[in-house]
C-alpha cells in the first residue's frame, strides 16, 4: 500500500509545476486535477491491494473433506473393479505369468518340428597311392540336402537327396568326371518305448495342463488382488462416512459452544460450562482434521492400486455404506459354486487328471525300445548331372532296406523307480484333493455363517445409532428449558459419536466379508472378466 503525507505532495507539486512554469490560474487548475487523480489511484491500489485478502480471509461456505483438488473423480465398485484389472500392477503381472508358461508349449511341441539338414563339401586328394592305376589325383565334391519330420504317431519320416561328384587321374576309370545322384525316402516307426508316439503326445499334453494350472494360479492371483481392490474402495467409502460423522459431530460442538457463550451473556450459564464445550469443539476439531488426513491416506492407497498417478485428481465412491436387501446364499448353494469355479480346486483337479497320463507314460517306459525301419532310394550314375538325375526317373536302380532294432534293459530300475514315484505322487495328490475340498466346505459353512452374523449386527448398530440419536436430541430439548447441564450434552454427543462410528464400520466388515465371500466361491472374476488371460 501506498503512503502519501502533504509533505510527499507539496514537494511533488513544486517540481512538477516548476517543470511546467505554468501560470498561477493555470497552477490553480492544475493542482485540482492532480489532488483529484492522486486520490483515484490511491483508493484503486488500496481496492487491489485488499481485494485478495478479503477472499482469502472469507469464512468458508461448509466444510470439504479434500481441500485443493481440482478434480473429482466419481467411481461405482464396478468401475474401480474393471479399472484394477486393466492397470494394477499386481494384476499385470500374474498376467505375464501366465504368458511366460505358454511359450512352454511351443517348446514341447518342438519334436514335431520339420527340419532341413544340408552338407556341401570339397576335397582335393593328392595322397600317395599304393597303386599307380589310382591316380596321384582325385577331386571330389559332395551336395547332400534332407528333409525329416517326426508325426504324432509315432513314425519319423525323411526326403534325402545326395549327390557327389568325383573327377580323378586314375587310368582305370570308367567315367570321369562322374556324377552320382541319388534319392531315398524312409520311415522309422517306434514300437516299444514311445509306442506310436505315446510318449511325444504325453509330452504335449502334459504341457497343456501345466499352462492351464499356471493360468487358474494367476486367475487365483488377480482374484485376490481384485479383492484387496475392492475392500480399500469400501474402506474409502467408510473414510467418507466416517468424514461426514465427524463433520456433523463438530457442527453439533460448535452450537454448544456458542450457545453457552451466549448464555453467559444472559446469565444463564457459568464459565466451567462455556470452557467445557470449548474444549470439547476443539476435541472434534482435531478428530475431524485426523480423520479428513486418514481419508487421504486411504485415498492415495486405492490411488496405487488403479495405477492413477495425477496429484489433482480426487476419488469419489458412488456407493454409500449400506446393507444390501439381497438374500445371502445358502451353504449348499454357495458350496455348489465354489466346487464349480474355485482355481485351486481346478487346479488339483487338473494335476490329478496329468498325472494319470504320466503313468501311462512311465508304464510305456518299461518296455523295451523297438524301432523299425525301412527305406527306399534310387539313383543315376552319368559324366553329367542332369543325364544322372533322369536316371532315377527313368531307370529302375531301386535299393530296398527294412529292418528292426532291439535295445532292452533287463533290470530296467530307473524305469521301475519312476513308476513307483509317479504312483506315489498320484495318491499324494488324491489325498490333497480331499483335504482341500474339506477346507472348502468348511470355510463356505464359516464363511456364510459369518455374513449373517456381520449383517446382524450392522443392523443392530444402526438401531442403536438411531436409539442414540434420539436420547441427545430428548436431553437437548431438556437443556434448552434449563433441565439438563453441558457436560451431559458433550457426555450424549459423545455417546451417538461412537455409536454411528461403530454402525459404519459394523457395515464395513459386512462388505468385506461378503467379498471373500464371493472370493471363496471363485465368483469374484465372473462379474467382469471372460474368464482367461
Amino acid at each position: 500500500m501506498f503512503d502519501f503525507d502533504r509533505a510527499d505532495i507539496k514537494v511533488f507539486e513544486i517540481y512538477f509545476f516548476n517543470a511546467l512554469n505554468c501560470s498561477p490560474d493555470m497552477k490553480n487548475t492544475m493542482h485540482k486535477l492532480l489532488f483529484f487523480g492522486l486520490t483515484l489511484g490511491i483508493l484503486f491500489s488500496t481496492e487491489l491491494f485488499l481485494l485478495p485478502r478479503a477472499c482469502s480471509s472469507a469464512e468458508p461456505r461448509g466444510e470439504e473433506p479434500l481441500t485443493g483438488l481440482s478434480q473429482e473423480y466419481p467411481l461405482t465398485l464396478e468401475e474401480v473393479s474393471r479399472l484394477a484389472l486393466q492397470n494394477n500392477f499386481d494384476i499385470q503381472l500374474a498376467k505375464f505369468d501366465t504368458l511366460i508358461s505358454r511359450t512352454g508349449q511351443q517348446k514341447t511341441e518342438s519334436i514335431y518340428d520339420t527340419i532341413l539338414a544340408a552338407t556341401i563339401d570339397y576335397r582335393n586328394n593328392k595322397n600317395k597311392q599304393t597303386s599307380t592305376l589310382l591316380g596321384t589325383k582325385t577331386l571330389e565334391n559332395n551336395y547332400d540336402v534332407g528333409l525329416s519330420k517326426k508325426l504324432p504317431s509315432g513314425s519319423t519320416i525323411s526326403l534325402d537327396s545326395t549327390h557327389n561328384r568325383n573327377w580323378s587321374n586314375s587310368t582305370i576309370s570308367s567315367i570321369n568326371p562322374s556324377h552320382d545322384t541319388a534319392l531315398e525316402l524312409s520311415v522309422e516307426q517306434e514300437l516299444g518305448k514311445n509306442f506310436f508316439g505315446l510318449q511325444d503326445r504325453g509330452d504335449v499334453r502334459i504341457s497343456q495342463m501345466d499352462i492351464q494350472n499356471a493360468e487358474y494360479t494367476s486367475l487365483d492371483k488377480i482374484a485376490a488382488d481384485l479383492a484387496r481392490v475392492q475392500e480399500a474402495y469400501w474402506d474409502l467409502v467408510l473414510s467418507y462416512e466416517v468424514l461426514r460423522i465427524e463433520q456433523n459431530m463438530l457442527e453439533q460442538a460448535k452450537r454448544l459452544w456458542e450457545v453457552n457463550i451466549e448464555n453467559e451473556k444472559h446469565g444463564l450459564a457459568e464459565k466451567p460450562d462455556v470452557l467445557a464445550a470449548e474444549a470439547n469443539y476443539k476435541v472434534q476439531e482435531n478428530e475431524f482434521l485426523l480423520v479428513k488426513n486418514q481419508l487421504q491416506t486411504k485415498e492415495n492407497v486405492l490411488k496405487l492400486m488403479l495405477n492413477i498417478d495425477k496429484e489433482d485428481v480426487s476419488l469419489r465412491p458412488r456407493e454409500t455404506l449400506a446393507l444390501f436387501a439381497a438374500p445371502l446364499p445358502e451353504r449348499n448353494e454357495a458350496l455348489r459354486e465354489a466346487f464349480d469355479n474355485r482355481y485351486d480346486y481346478k487346479q488339483l483337479m487338473n494335476s490329478v487328471k496329468s498325472y494319470d497320463v504320466r503313468l501311462s507314460m512311465k508304464e510305456n517306459a518299461l518296455w523295451p525300445q523297438i524301432n523299425l525301419k525301412a527305406s527306399l532310394s534310387r539313383n543315376g550314375v552319368d559324366d553329367h548331372f542332369h543325364q544322372a538325375f533322369q536316371q532315377i526317373m527313368d531307370e529302375d536302380n531301386s535299393n530296398f532296406y527294412i529292418g528292426l532294432n532291439f535295445r532292452i534293459p533287463f533290470e530296467n530300475r530307473e524305469a521301475h523307480s519312476e513308476l513307483e514315484a509317479t504312483q506315489l505322487e498320484k495318491a499324494r495328490l488324491l489325498v490333497a484333493l480331499k483335504l482341500l475340498e474339506r477346507e472348502i466346505a468348511i470355510g463356505i459353512s464359516d464363511q456364510v455363517r459369518i455374513c449373517r452374523v456381520l449383517k446382524e449386527i450392522a443392523e443392530n448398530a444402526e438401531a442403536i445409532a438411531l436409539i442414540q440419536e434420539n436420547k441427545l436430541k430428548e436431553e437437548e430439548k431438556r437443556y434448552s428449558s434449563g433441565r439438563s447441564d453441558t457436560d451431559t450434552i458433550i457426555r450424549f454427543q459423545s455417546d451417538l459419536l461412537q455409536a454411528r462410528l461403530i454402525a459404519s464400520e459394523a457395515k464395513f466388515n459386512y462388505q468385506t466379508a461378503l467379498i471373500l465371500l464371493e472370493k471363496q466361491k471363485g465368483t469374484l472374476l465372473k462379474a467382469y472378466w471372460d474368464g482367461e488371460i
